[in-house]
């Protein structure tokens, strides 16, 4: 592809990602969530209605109506990148956060390789360097797997300061529970839903470093994942 012609089309999915937000309310206008990429909760907002409801349900309301939010947005997302990403299947998942599946492992056969095959620039042996790179590939390949079932049960809780609102994000950026305890209800609306907003942003921060630092152990030391990750994030965002 000439190269103008993917600054354009890489451009295009910068604008298509950008713009992958959507807003959901409840009917009764209780609790809105608006959604960006990468299960980003970019929005939340509280009606009257909203003390209609038990905390605990209460809660729950955010979770489902986060959920619905977000499912929009990759909806919206997957729809912009199939056009643009030319057949690429995977990058709607990987522009929200998931890891690709596990590439099918095969290793090839170098049994009968000669140990005494040629000899490169440094002085070692072609059949020793390939069955180590092969080894090297295949414990790259179960480090990988592994990496992938940690990231599916990681996840982080951020609590406000005097713990009466608390959050759970998995890796990845899925919201998967909020807990508002009753004395909260003090709060007007608008400032209720700054606290279980800064809570959500909180522990999104937290289980992204999370994930970057199960990542940096694949990687090792070549790349500084979790510098990346914290050059992405507001002071807010990163605290713990």
């Amino acid at each position: 592809m000439p190269q103008a012609e993917l600054n354009q089309t890489v451009d295009a999915l910068r604008q298509a990602v950008l713009a992958a937000t959507a807003t959901v309310s409840t009917p009764d206008g209780a609790v809105e969530v608006t959604a960006g990429p990468g299960n980003a909760i970019v929005g939340l907002g509280f009606g009257r209605a909203a003390y209609r409801y038990s905390p605990e349900r209460l809660g729950t309301l955010v979770v489902d109506t986060a959920r619905q939010a977000t499912a929009e947005a990759t909806g919206t997302m997957t729809e912009a990148v199939d056009t643009i990403g030319r057949g690429r299947t995977e990058l709607p998942g990987l522009l929200g956060g998931a890891l690709p599946e596990v590439p099918a492992p095969d290793p090839p056969n170098l049994d009968d390789l000669p140990d005494d095959g040629a000899v490169d620039a440094e002085g070692r042996r072609t059949g020793e360097l390939l069955r180590r790179l092969s080894e090297e590939s295949q414990q790259q390949l179960r480090g990988y797997a592994q990496l992938r079932a940690e990231l599916a049960e990681l996840s982080a809780t951020a609590r406000t300061a005097d713990g009466g609102i608390a959050a759970q994000v998995r890796a990845g950026g899925e919201l998967m529970a909020v807990h508002i305890g009753t004395d909260q209800f003090r709060h007007d609306p608008a400032t209720l839903a700054g606290l279980v907003h800064s809570a959500v942003m909180t522990a999104t921060a937290q289980a992204a470093m999370l994930m970057a630092d199960r990542v940096q152990r694949l990687t090792g030391p070549r790349l500084d994942v979790r510098s990346l990750i914290e050059a992405y994030q507001t002071p807010d965002e990163s605290r713990s």
